[in-house]
């Protein structure tokens, strides 16, 4: 089994305070009605059943599912998880662990003495090495460090020029692939863009970069990297980046030494999300309309022609009609791949805070072609930023959806349903 997982930052347009936060309600929506068939009864856990079932482009996301939540409780912020069920978070200065879903944490290293010592992000490959993500809100850009194996220190492999890895963007691993990037709001004035990609092949154990994504105009809110994905189905490296006219898709075939456009820039949608299915790619969204862009490919060696290729929206997330500020975006995705074949991706979706919605949302799809609804919070307090978990497909398919952005943390203890026989 492989695993793979991603992750970035707070608000895509600048907005960076942090606010108070209660506990989510133990209830979950009831499964609707529906006279679409199940995913279950049609099975779509094959490239030939997936192109069978795949809704039509435009449709809201399904909700014949629904997570069975066991508990909700505030405890911090964990941000990651091991292929060992090891859970990995921060408090400030401190990497934070636990082996019993966050229930109880203890701290694995400070970087206390550390100047500029904020921990935005933890990532630990299927290598083991613990690749910490430091600092980077100021002038000065954030590090990378990696933590020694007797915890003795921390060594530092690279620091971006400007910006940081966020908590809730902008972070994959696969097998000895990490691939991260940097995020925070531009600094036109002063020519401080947060727009390097950085890659390892050996695990974390040393990063390079690999892309400098240049300023196309000033006449848009930021450049910045929205989000980073390793899609094994075709050894490529996809990067996508915002915002408004400095937006572009980009994509590697050599791990970063060449890079493919989908055209000129700003003709790229708005995506904060990659998510690379074997029959397609999926992108979620940055704003109305909230939900699913699918490109769908012909085999692992295709690649889009143009803008015009990406179904816009593939997927809607159903909103509040009269909330016109509400623009939902789409957060740090969890996706696992069966050595069968199988796939499962978990996408959370929440407002930015600069607006007033306040529905945070879970999606869910195994082929990339139906997506469904798993969980909405309907509330401003709890902003679902990542989801890590579950393990498997199979056995009890535990998964924690963490708010690991607003003051005190929030997260939600669920089993994922079953959508396949």
């Amino acid at each position: 089994m492989t695993l793979a997982a991603t992750g970035a930052s707070l608000a895509l347009a600048g907005c960076n305070a942090d606010t108070s936060a209660e506990t989510a309600s133990n209830e979950t929506a009831t499964p609707s009605e529906t006279s679409t068939p199940t995913a279950t009864q049609q099975e779509p856990t094959t490239a030939e059943q997936a192109d069978e079932t795949e809704m039509e482009p435009g449709s809201y996301a399904l909700t014949d599912y629904q997570l069975d939540v066991r508990d909700t409780f505030s405890n911090g912020y964990p941000t990651w998880i091991d292929q060992n069920g090891r859970l990995y978070g921060r408090d400030n200065s401190e990497v934070m662990i636990s082996d019993d879903w966050w229930q109880t944490t203890e701290e694995l290293y400070s970087f206390e003495e550390y100047e500029d010592n904020n921990i935005k992000a933890v990532v630990v490959p299927d290598s083991g090495n613990v690749v910490v993500a430091v600092g980077g809100h100021g002038e000065v850009g954030g590090r990378i460090y990696r933590l020694h194996d007797d915890l003795s220190g921390a060594e530092k492999l690279y620091q971006f020029d400007y910006g940081r890895v966020p908590t809730s963007l902008n972070q994959v691993a696969y097998e000895d692939i990490v691939v991260l990037a940097s995020y925070a709001p531009s600094d036109f004035e002063a020519g401080r863009h947060a727009n390097e990609v950085i890659l390892s092949t050996d695990g974390g154990r040393s990063f390079e970069r690999i892309l400098e994504v240049p300023l196309e105009t000033t006449d848009a809110p930021n450049l910045h990297v929205h989000d980073v994905e390793y899609d094994p189905h075709a050894e490529r490296i996809w990067v996508t980046v915002g915002d408004n006219r400095n937006t572009q898709l980009y994509w590697s075939d050599d791990l970063g030494s060449s890079w493919e456009t989908i055209g000129d820039r700003g003709d790229a949608p708005m995506i904060t999300q990659i998510a690379a299915f074997e029959n397609s790619v999926c992108f979620g969204t940055d704003g109305d309309p909230e939900g699913i862009i699918r490109w769908k490919r012909e085999g692992p060696n295709d690649a889009p022609s143009g803008v015009d290729e990406l179904v816009h929206p593939y997927v809607q997330i159903e909103s509040d009609p009269t909330d016109d500020t509400m623009e939902m975006y789409a957060r740090r995705r969890w996706h696992i791949r069966e050595d069968d074949g199988r796939e499962l991706c978990l996408m959370p979706f929440g407002y930015s805070r600069m607006d007033t919605g306040r529905d945070s949302v879970v999606l869910a799809s195994v082929d990339g072609a139906e997506w469904y609804e798993l969980y909405r919070t309907e509330t401003k307090e709890i902003l679902l930023s990542n989801v890590m978990g579950p393990l498997s497909m199979d056995g009890d398919r535990r998964t924690i959806v963490s708010d690991s952005i607003h003051e005190e943390g929030n997260q939600i203890d669920a089993t994922v349903p079953k959508f396949w026989e």
